[in-house]
């Protein structure tokens, strides 16, 4: 049995690792997290894949759950401007099409009421968005929902827990590049990872895997512009669109 443990084979649950502990004269708080570690490890896969209208109900659940208890979010946004910062017509305009113009609204009333991680009074998470410089000029929507949406970033930009970096194109590959993700680290829990597609999603927990994308967001803060810079370079780009 312990050696299937040992291969990964087979999870140990919280019985048999009281057992354990009492065997091995295990005691005191490293008892009680090596049985904590067991019941998590029984009770949850460390990654998993959430596909179709249900997981994504369930993933997005999970989601705003994790962003209300994080003390720390980091959007890695490669293509489009990240969902806590998007406004109400930009959200709108990437809602799939084919869904009813209610299911659009409340959608988009979902997204922008996730907002309140941010704008709250007491403890708004510590919020980073780094934006590939593509992403202030996809047109998405009409011209006058870009504008709206690049002066909101300014202004977002303004808050005290906010802030905003872009990775130039002149930067060349930077782990941006590789696709988005939402890292969520937390006071008293392991941080995990959010990988949103088409129709799925993906949940990381293991602490390997959520490790490099830890270690991809260290390195895109080395290429990335300051605040101030990209505060200007918002600016350069609303003046073009006139």
């Amino acid at each position: 049995m312990i050696a299937r443990w040992e291969r990964g084979e087979r999870v140990p649950g919280p019985d048999s690792i009281v057992a354990l502990c009492a065997v091995l004269d295990i005691n005191g708080e490293a008892r009680e997290r090596v049985i904590t570690l067991a019941r998590e490890a029984a009770t949850e896969l460390a990654n998993s894949v959430s596909v179709g209208a249900d997981g994504e109900a369930d993933a997005l659940a999970a989601l705003m759950d994790f962003e209300r208890n994080a003390q720390r979010i980091t959007n890695v946004a490669p293509v489009v401007i990240p969902g806590l910062l998007q406004t109400s017509d930009y959200a709108r305009a990437i809602v799939d099409g084919s869904t009813s113009n209610a299911a659009r609204d409340r959608m988009v009333s979902m997204r922008i009421g996730r907002r309140d991680v941010l704008t709250r009074r007491r403890n708004p998470v510590q919020y980073t968005a780094f934006l590939l410089e593509w992403a202030l000029l996809q047109p998405i929507g009409d011209d006058e929902a870009m504008r709206d949406q690049l002066e909101f970033l300014l202004e977002m930009s303004e808050r005290e827990n906010v802030t905003i970096r872009v990775v130039p194109q002149s930067a060349g590959w930077t782990p941006i590049h590789a696709g988005q993700y939402v890292l969520l680290e937390f006071a008293k829990a392991s941080p995990v990872v959010l990988l949103e597609h088409l129709r799925s999603s993906t949940l990381l927990r293991d602490e390997g895997d959520v490790r490099a994308f830890v270690s991809a967001r260290d390195d895109i803060e080395t290429m990335a512009m300051s605040p101030a810079d990209t505060a200007g370079l918002i600016g350069e780009v609303l003046d073009r669109r006139g």
